[in-house]
């Protein structure tokens, strides 16, 4: 049994705990951005209690930056990260979802480095980006999916390429994840299943695939049994804050699994369609392809996809995984097609040559490596409906 684990980021998890961000902030100075959506944090009040947490600890200097959209753009990061530099901000704060802690991440990394957002796509491990330099992050979720204030990635769309891509790197964790389930209650049924979806891919990819990490596994494991118990409930029931808190627990834990293990092929296929189609959410775009995808999967981990099924409530033999995915998110309202999405059929090929040259480091780690042509078949199938 042999597996590594890092996480430098301090979890400070609970229920109105967004009151002590001004006290987490005064370590790192006194001039701050808050990096948040142009209106769910200030619809529900969050914006509101940041700032005043802020405040009232002497923060001499907040900016708030408020064009973040859902598929957050390198343009955006290059915008905010120019401010930064300009007005000599300490830290940064993300406040939102997966979307507004992205980009911050993304932002600490280009503005206390050379160059733009998109030279930092799948930038590698060296000595050229010095630690001490790079601006703390203290990332604040709104929604529960992303897991995005625990781990690595900073997901990020050139709309003139037409490509989604990664900053993965160690400098770009944040230095605190602050998270608090009341910051969950305004979420409207829908974007509580888009997001719980995000939460339960990044589980079931991380358990499933090729990488070996028995610490993750049992953090993918556990965030699957929480989310199969209560993201339906979390969607039933809006105002239920046992289960956002669940949920956003949920949410850590899946985020910490996919940053030692990756995600897998539902992940690398649904990038390019929500780069070609930015008005697509995500876990959408993961709901319609999972399906299938894990058909295709299941006799590439026998063992781990039957411990899946037995997981989600049905017989422990790895071909139940396929129904398992399904009908949990029937359950949940996300069984979806990419035609309902609003895919063009013309396009699939086109989506499958960008998985291919774009997403191809995340084949040899998928149940079972594809091909070009497998690609293509498995689009095809989710454009109809698996």
């Amino acid at each position: 049994m042999n597996f590594d684990f890092y996480l430098p980021v301090e979890i400070i998890f609970g229920r109105g705990r967004i009151k002590s961000l001004g006290e987490v902030a005064k370590r790192y100075g006194y001039r701050a951005i808050i990096i948040t959506g142009r209106k769910s944090a200030k619809e529900n009040g969050a914006l509101e209690k940041a700032l005043g947490s802020l405040k009232s600890w002497g923060v001499e200097k907040v900016i708030v930056y408020d064009k973040v959209e859902p598929n957050p753009t390198d343009k955006i990061v290059n915008e905010a990260s120019q401010i930064v530099v300009e007005e000599k901000i300490d830290y940064i704060v993300g406040l939102g979802g997966g979307s507004a802690l992205d980009t911050a991440k993304a932002v600490s990394i280009v503005s206390s480095n050379e160059g733009y957002a998109w030279d930092y796509v799948n930038y590698p491990e060296g000595p050229r980006l010095i630690p001490y330099l790079n601006r703390p992050v203290i990332c604040i979720p709104t929604t529960a999916g992303t897991g995005s204030e625990v781990n690595r990635y900073s997901v990020i769309s050139n709309p003139i390429r037409k490509e989604k891509l990664v900053i993965s790197h160690s400098l770009n964790y944040p230095k605190v994840a602050l998270i608090d389930p009341e910051l969950c209650l305004s979420m409207s049924p829908k974007l509580t299943a888009i997001t719980g979806v995000d939460a339960f891919i990044h589980a079931l990819e991380s358990l499933t695939n090729k990488v070996e990490n028995v610490f993750a596994d049992e953090l993918a494991i556990r965030a699957l049994r929480i989310i199969k118990e209560w993201l339906p409930v979390a969607v039933s029931e809006p105002s239920n804050l046992k289960a956002r808190e669940w949920m956003s627990y949920a949410a850590m834990l899946a985020g910490i699994a996919i940053d030692k293990k990756r995600v897998a092929l539902i992940h690398g296929m649904e990038h390019p369609v929500s780069a070609h189609y930015p008005n697509i959410a995500h876990a959408e775009g993961l709901a319609a392809l999972a399906p299938a995808i894990t058909n295709f999967n299941y006799k590439g981990n026998p063992k781990k996809y039957a411990l899946f099924a037995e997981i989600m409530g049905y017989e422990p033999k790895p071909e139940k995984a396929v129904s398992a995915v399904a009908d949990f998110l029937e359950k949940v309202g996300m069984r979806v097609s990419l035609k309902e999405l609003g895919v063009e059929k013309e396009k699939l090929e086109r989506l499958a040559e960008d998985t291919y040259m774009l997403s191809r480091g995340l084949f040899p780690i998928n149940p079972v490596e594809p091909s070009m042509e497998d690609i293509l078949k498995l689009y095809q199938q989710s454009y109809e409906g698996f």
